[in-house]
């Protein structure tokens, strides 16, 4: 860039200008936040949108008002952004006071024992983004929270084994050592 480019003349002048209102800015704006930190973002904001605008517009004849009043108006449009945010909140306050107050139907959800958030953690479970063993898992871990099937009553007594089946185990065949076949001590 040469001295002599308009740009670069623009921006001199407008770093200028900068250096001479920043103080008197910032100073009206602390006067109307009550915060130096938030006049201090707002002025940088206003020296931005000079930035983006001058150099279509031009320099305003009077650039200290200027970015002023682009400040104010940001600071207003701040204001009001939390004013709104303010109503907001209170109404949902008292949303969540009167849905406090409500008394809840507990007697419903104790006739569901599974309950979505176990069927959820089933369906989660399944997910193929997820790894085989994580899967495995979260399959078994909510298995585990399953309460046992319900069957009927049975009508008759079992059947007793049949005549072919040995008591004895056969040599070829492995040993069971699950827990559910293993014959329950007397108590």
């Amino acid at each position: 860039m040469s001295a002599t480019d308009p740009h670069h003349a623009l921006h001199r002048t407008i770093e200028a200008v900068w250096r001479i209102e920043s103080a008197r800015v910032i100073a009206t704006l602390t006067r109307l936040t009550r915060d130096v930190g938030l006049a201090e973002d707002l002025a940088q904001e206003a020296l931005l949108a000079a930035l983006e605008q001058w150099p279509q517009s031009g320099v305003p004849e009077n650039p200290g008002a200027w970015l002023t009043a682009t400040a104010k108006r940001r600071a207003i449009d701040l204001f009001r952004r939390n004013a709104v945010a303010g109503r907001k909140h209170q109404d949902l306050a008292r949303d969540l006071a009167t849905l406090e107050q409500t008394v809840p139907d507990l007697n419903s959800n104790l006739d569901d024992p599974i309950g979505d958030d176990l069927l959820r953690l089933v369906f989660i479970s399944c997910h193929p983004i997820l790894c085989t063993e994580s899967r495995a898992a979260l399959t078994s871990a909510s298995s585990a929270a399953l309460p046992p099937p319900r069957s009927p009553a049975p009508s008759s007594p079992p059947n007793p084994p049949s005549p072919s089946a040995s008591s004895a185990p056969n040599a070829s065949s492995p040993k069971n050592t699950s827990p559910s076949k293993s014959p329950e001590a007397p108590s």
